[in-house]
C-alpha cells in the first residue's frame, strides 16, 4: 500500500486538517469508515486485497484530535456529517456508504440521518446506543461504567482518564493492553491477540492518541451524552452487527437500536465478542454493498 494513500489531509473550511486513508480498489465502490475508541485511519481490513475483489474503496478516517486530524473544540456529534460531506467533496464521491465500529458507529448513524439523500446505506459494529435509555449501564464492566458514567456527568473526569491510559498506550502497551481487556471474553481475545489483527489494533491505537488524549475524550462525550439526533429519524438502510458475548457494549444497545431504527438488517452473532470485526470484513462489507 503506498504511502501516500494512507497518510492523506484534507483542509476543511474552518481551516482544521482531516487525516484519512483510503486502502482497495482506487475507482470502486466508496464506503467511509469510522474507528472505534481511540483508534485512528490505520484500521483496516488485514486481507487488503479482499477489499480489491469487492471492489471497495475503504476510506478511513480520523476523527477531530485523532492521528493526523486537528483537535475540534466544541464539537457536537452532528459536526461530523459536515467534515465527511466536505471529505467526499474533495474525493469527488457523491454518494457512498458508511459503516462505524463501537464509539464510530454513532458517527455513521449521524451521516445516515443528515445525509440522507448521499448516504445509500450504513453499517454499525458493536455500536453504543443513547445512554439515556433505561438500562444503559447494566453488564458493563466496572472500568467501563466509570469512564461512561464520568463522560455523560463528569467530562473533566473522562479527560484526566484518557491522559492516564494514553501514557500507559504509549509505553508497554501489550501489557496495557492485557489489563484493560482482563474482561473480555475468550472469542475476543483468540480475534485480538492473532499476530496480524493485534498489529493493526496497536499501530491504529498508537496513532490515535499520538497527537494526544483530547479528542478520545471529547469522543467519550460526545456518545454518551445527548446525541443531538433521534435514530427513529434516520431513513437509509443500516446493518447492525453486534456479538452476543459483548461486553464492551452489551447486547441489549444493538436491541434498542434495532427497535427504533426504521429500516435495519440485523445480525446478532452467538459467541462473539466485541472484536469479532477482525474476522468479519469480507462477510460485514459484502453484506453493507449489497443491494439484496
Amino acid at each position: 500500500m503506498a504511502t501516500d494513500r494512507i497518510n492523506q489531509t484534507v483542509t476543511l473550511k474552518d481551516g482544521r486538517r482531516l487525516g484519512f486513508a483510503e486502502y482497495g480498489a482506487c475507482s470502486g465502490r466508496p464506503v467511509f469508515h469510522f474507528h472505534g475508541s481511540a483508534s485512528s485511519r490505520f484500521e483496516h481490513p488485514s486481507a487488503e486485497s479482499m477489499l480489491d475483489q469487492l471492489g471497495i474503496r475503504f476510506i478511513s478516517v480520523d476523527r477531530p484530535g485523532h492521528g493526523l486530524s486537528d483537535f475540534q473544540p466544541q464539537r457536537r456529534l452532528l459536526d461530523w456529517p459536515v467534515d465527511v460531506c466536505h471529505l467526499a467533496g474533495h474525493l469527488g464521491i457523491g454518494e457512498f456508504y458508511v459503516e462505524g465500529y463501537s464509539a464510530g458507529g454513532p458517527h455513521a448513524l449521524a451521516c445516515a440521518h443528515q445525509l440522507p439523500e448521499r448516504v445509500l446505506a450504513g453499517a454499525v459494529y458493536g455500536c453504543v446506543a443513547p445512554m439515556d435509555r433505561p438500562g444503559a449501564y447494566q453488564g458493563l464492566p466496572f472500568f467501563n461504567r466509570v469512564l461512561a458514567k464520568s463522560a455523560r456527568w463528569f467530562p473533566l473526569l473522562t479527560y484526566l482518564i484518557r491522559r492516564v491510559m494514553r501514557g500507559m498506550v504509549m509505553g508497554d502497551i501489550e501489557k496495557t493492553t492485557r489489563q484493560l481487556m482482563s474482561s473480555i471474553p475468550a472469542a475476543d481475545k483468540a480475534v485480538l491477540y492473532a499476530p496480524k489483527d493485534f498489529k493493526i489494533f496497536v499501530n491504529s491505537v498508537r496513532e490515535g492518541l499520538r497527537s494526544g488524549s483530547r479528542g478520545v475524550a471529547c469522543d467519550d462525550i460526545l456518545i454518551n451524552q445527548a446525541w443531538g439526533f433521534d435514530p427513529a429519524d434516520v431513513q437509509p438502510r443500516i446493518d447492525i452487527w453486534h456479538g452476543e458475548a459483548d461486553v464492551n457494549v452489551p447486547i441489549h444497545a444493538a436491541r434498542f437500536l434495532c427497535a427504533v431504527i426504521p429500516h435495519v438488517r440485523v445480525t446478532f452473532l452467538p459467541g462473539k465478542g466485541h472484536f469479532f470485526l477482525f474476522n468479519c470484513w469480507q462477510d460485514v462489507l459484502s453484506r453493507l454493498v449489497s443491494e439484496a
